[in-house]
């Protein structure tokens, strides 16, 4: 439930909203400042934040907005240029973590991630051209993470659509057959983390789910892994999400429904309300697995065919590159499945250089 002060606050925004005669919109240059205190950082620290808007007049009721959330060692500037393209539509907002992570356990940070995720999106509701309904998150690895917090601990009904990439639930997490939030500072020496306050997460939101097989960083079926948690199996998690969204049926089991000749495969809940897509990707995502996010977001009627084409004008050339080697070493820019941006992508995007395969003119 949204406690008092919060409602409070939420009021006193839509007032200050509705009386805002500047007409601001949200722009690239745009200053989100959300600074917050912490032990870390008694004094404060601000959230870096990345901003892009695509070109042209926005739908009547505002563009819809993607929070990104870098993995463990990336930035929110590094996140862009591999959803540009693919999210075409779409405002995209990449903040940075303290210490270049998210506070899920062990991390270098111990920052109020979820306290500037809810600052993040009360002001991105404020502005002209965005729907206020339609703020979404993407995560990806320790980003995921992140957004399966969000899922569980944030209750703002503008948040409508969440993807955790290549990261599921923890234990921490669900246990004792309830969903938990930290109570205070969380740690790997304390039990769970610390994640000792119960929580029903709200309903009504749609949640992709995207795990691979072979992913060498966070077992598919499970175990220990990074920051000291000990993750559920993928599937196992997606379908402890589906039962918090009202699912009542057994887990689906086998090997799911195959995309095409991939070996992507999706599990699907509640008539595509809660979706997990299994695959092969290693710590990354594939062509097949983007396309899906791309279809799960909605953001446009025509898609863009060709993943290499990072800024989504009909071609790759040298814009592209440029976007290719700002997400070098991290997910953003990945083509080949591998998890990461390296050589076998610029000579994967050089492969295609010009017009895209299938491009329309």
């Amino acid at each position: 439930m949204i406690s008092t002060p919060r409602l409070i606050a939420l009021a006193c925004l839509g007032v200050l909203s509705s009386l805002n005669a500047t007409g601001e919109d949200l722009r690239p240059d745009t200053s989100i400042d959300i600074t917050l205190d912490w032990s870390q950082q008694p004094n404060g620290w601000r959230y870096p934040m990345a901003i892009h808007v695509p070109n042209g007049e926005p739908p009547a009721s505002g563009l819809p907005v993607c929070i990104l959330l870098h993995g463990n060692g990336g930035n929110g500037a590094g996140m862009l240029p591999g959803f540009i393209g693919l999210l075409p539509c779409h405002a995209l907002v990449a903040p940075s973590g303290y210490a270049s992570s998210w506070n899920i356990c062990g991390e270098g940070s111990d920052a109020p991630d979820l306290e500037m995720i809810a600052d993040l999106v009360d002001r991105l509701q404020t502005f002209d051209n965005v729907d206020p309904n339609r703020i979404r998150i993407l995560g990806t690895s320790n980003g995921s993470a992140l957004a399966n917090r969000i899922l569980l601990e944030n209750d703002d009904p503008g948040i409508d659509r969440i993807a955790a990439v290549v990261s599921q639930l923890v234990t921490a997490q669900r246990h004792d057959a309830a969903f938990f939030r930290p109570g205070g500072t969380t740690q790997p020496s304390a039990a769970f983390c610390g994640y000792d306050v119960e929580v029903e997460p709200m309903q009504g939101r749609r949640y992709l789910g995207i795990c691979n097989v072979n992913d060498p960083v966070i077992r598919y079926d499970g175990g220990p892994g990074p920051g000291g948690l000990f993750f559920l199996e993928a599937r196992d998690s997606a379908f402890q999400i589906a039962r918090s969204q009202g699912y009542e049926g057994q887990p689906i089991a086998g090997s799911g429904e195959r995309i095409g000749r991939s070996n992507v495969f999706v599990y699907d809940y509640l008539d595509g309300r809660v979706v997990h897509l299994r695959g092969d990707a290693g710590h990354g995502i594939n062509p097949v697995q983007r396309e899906y996010i791309r279809e799960f977001f909605d953001g446009c009627a025509t898609p863009v065919p060709c993943p290499a084409d990072f800024n989504g004008d009909g071609r790759v050339n040298g814009a592209d590159l440029g976007l290719l080697a700002a997400a070098w070493q991290t997910a953003a820019g990945d083509l080949d499945g591998d998890g990461t941006t390296g050589g076998s992508d610029v000579g994967l995007l050089l492969a295609v250089w010009g017009e895209c395969p299938g491009d329309q003119p």
